[in-house]
């Protein structure tokens, strides 16, 4: 729960971030962007000071808007590889139809894309992402597998493997699951703003619904005239979507010693700031250092809570919040130079 100091505080400062994201300043925006800046730990204070140089330094530098053109190269390789993919979502039994493993995998295209696009605004090279079909062992180990600079013809293998993982804006932890933190030298974290639209709002943009889905239910008299138009207004221009990926920062793993930052609650651990490996052992660890016990006496993990996200369904899982990611030029440029 926020304070009214802090809701006071975000509502404040939301204009300024509403502007530089190109989204409504609305009555849930602070809650949905601005507070989870904060959540993240990527500004440590209420300070506006502190705020104002996140978006010059951080936000700015690392802000790519996309258009309908990225979205419909993204559709498209989408539509073909969508049935690789897991339909189960990461650690939970709840099977997701094909529909929504298409858009799913639609909005983890565009945080790549966002990447190929960095790569090229800031270091003038070039990268071929693995948006084909096939086996997941064969571009398990990278996102960014061919790679060639501004003056090259031909695109080589990177001497480097780079995992992307897309969050959406709200993402403020950098998630590795089970053993793939040892498949990559880096992991790069992009939070991707599409709303929850993008799909259906695109769809209505090449004319989906009123040329065919609606116009059909006209012809067989399911609806009639005034009843479609109504459907068509009620979705969502793809226009006025603010389509945006923001490389909030990276981290390569040689330490996976656990580092924990946290305030405790009665008989609650509530984690604001990790990075490190967990296991099982972690959280009994965490429980029996803080005397965290049900009412039966029995050692409870459930009692223990990360930031923003509550609990982890599963472990182990490499976990490092948004502050702790690495995002300056100088950074970037170190490992770029290791490509």
């Amino acid at each position: 729960m926020m304070t009214k100091k802090e809701i006071n505080f975000y509502k404040k400062i939301s204009p300024k971030l509403s502007e530089v994201l190109k989204l409504k300043n609305d009555d849930e925006f602070y809650k949905n962007y601005t507070s989870k800046i904060f959540t993240g730990s990527e500004v440590s204070d209420l300070d506006e000071d502190l705020f104002d140089i996140w978006i010059n330094d951080r936000l700015l530098p690392n802000l790519i808007f996309l258009n309908k053109e990225d979205y419909l190269e993204s559709a498209i390789e989408a539509l073909e590889t969508y049935k690789d993919i897991a339909r189960t979502d990461f650690g939970r039994s709840r099977q997701r139809d094909e529909a929504q493993l298409w858009a799913d995998k639609i909005r983890g295209y565009l945080a790549e894309k966002v990447f190929q696009k960095k790569l090229l605004n800031d270091f003038n090279i070039h990268c071929k992402l693995p948006h084909e079909s096939g086996e997941l062992k064969t571009y398990l180990d990278s996102d960014v597998p061919l790679i060639k600079k501004d003056n090259e013809q031909e695109f080589r293998k990177a001497k480097k493997k780079t995992s992307i993982k897309m969050t959406k804006w709200n993402g403020v932890w950098l998630v590795i699951g089970g053993a793939q933190y040892q498949h990559s030298d880096y992991y790069v974290q992009i939070k991707v703003n599409t709303g929850t639209e993008h799909l259906v709002s695109f769809l209505k943009s090449l004319n989906f619904f009123e040329n065919h889905l609606l116009k059909e239910g006209v012809e067989k008299n399911i609806l009639d005239e005034d009843k479609k138009n109504q459907i068509l207004g009620k979705i969502k221009n793809f226009e006025d979507i603010s389509l945006f990926g923001y490389v909030a920062g990276f981290r390569d793993i040689k330490n996976t010693e656990v580092k924990i930052k946290f305030v405790k609650k009665k008989v609650k651990v509530h984690i604001v700031s990790a990075e490190g490996l967990f296991h099982q052992d972690t959280l009994t660890k965490i429980a029996t250092e803080n005397d965290l016990r049900d009412k039966q006496g029995e050692l409870d993990i459930k009692k223990i809570s990360f930031q923003g996200i509550g609990e982890f369904s599963s472990f182990p899982r490499f976990l490092t919040n948004t502050g702790r990611l690495k995002f300056k030029k100088e950074d970037w440029s170190s490992i770029i130079e290791k490509f």
